[in-house]
């Protein structure tokens, strides 16, 4: 498998990404870039700076110096923000909220892309929002995932809840319908598909199935 690889996991929150990318990115012996984690690690720097996350200017240019980077193995992505580890820091509610305002921003999306781009040029498994539109858009296999709203905040659930034991349902279905409402309303590059991507609806699927359908269709096309 060619390590120039660039394979792009665009969807919605809960729907698999995450988990898929990292089983991806560890059989192909690629790079995991999990974008959302950087929309995070610039969240928590808003937090603990004294920019306004209404100051689009002011947010983007913070974005622009910060320095992230992501390393480790694709099960146990360590974030690191100017050189500190905040892997664990940036799943705590406040940054999860601060992230979905500041990833709207123009200026931040376009700061992030910047870094991903270079960050995948060498090869990589990349998941987020915009990859298969925006950042790589000729990437060599395009996924779209999806699933059912409700199964989408149940999973996401599971994850809150290792963070916060207080989580509701009922407010993570809340944040994942507000989540997909700012992603594909945003002026700059909403969440769509890709015309070329292979949509595929993991509702009701076991994550090996959903694994087992990406692992053919790469090796189809590449």
């Amino acid at each position: 498998m060619s390590k120039s690889l660039i394979i792009a996991i665009d969807g919605p929150s809960g729907a698999g990404k995450s988990t898929l990318g990292q089983m991806l990115a560890r059989e192909l012996g690629l790079l995991y870039i999990d974008t959302g984690s950087m929309y995070r690690a610039v969240a928590l720097a808003v937090i603990e700076s004294t920019v306004n996350e209404t100051d689009d200017v002011a947010v983007g240019s913070l974005a622009e110096r910060i320095d992230i980077d992501l390393a480790g193995d694709p099960g146990s992505l360590r974030v690191t923000l100017d050189g500190r580890d905040v892997s664990d820091r940036i799943r705590d509610e406040d940054v999860t909220q601060m992230s979905s305002i500041i990833s709207t921003i123009p200026e931040v999306r376009r700061a992030m892309v910047k870094r991903q781009r270079e960050l995948g040029k060498r090869g990589a498994v990349m998941n987020g929002r915009d990859i298969g539109t925006v950042v790589f858009p000729d990437a060599d296999v395009k996924f779209f995932l999806t699933a059912a709203l409700e199964e989408r905040a149940e999973r996401r659930l599971a994850e809150e809840r290792e963070h916060n034991p207080a989580a509701t349902y009922e407010q993570t279905l809340a944040d994942i319908t507000e989540r997909d409402r700012r992603d594909t309303t945003r002026a700059d590059s909403p969440l769509v598909a890709a015309d070329d991507a292979i949509v595929i609806d993991s509702t009701g699927q076991p994550i090996e199935q959903v694994f087992q359908r990406m692992m053919q269709e790469i090796k189809q096309r590449s």
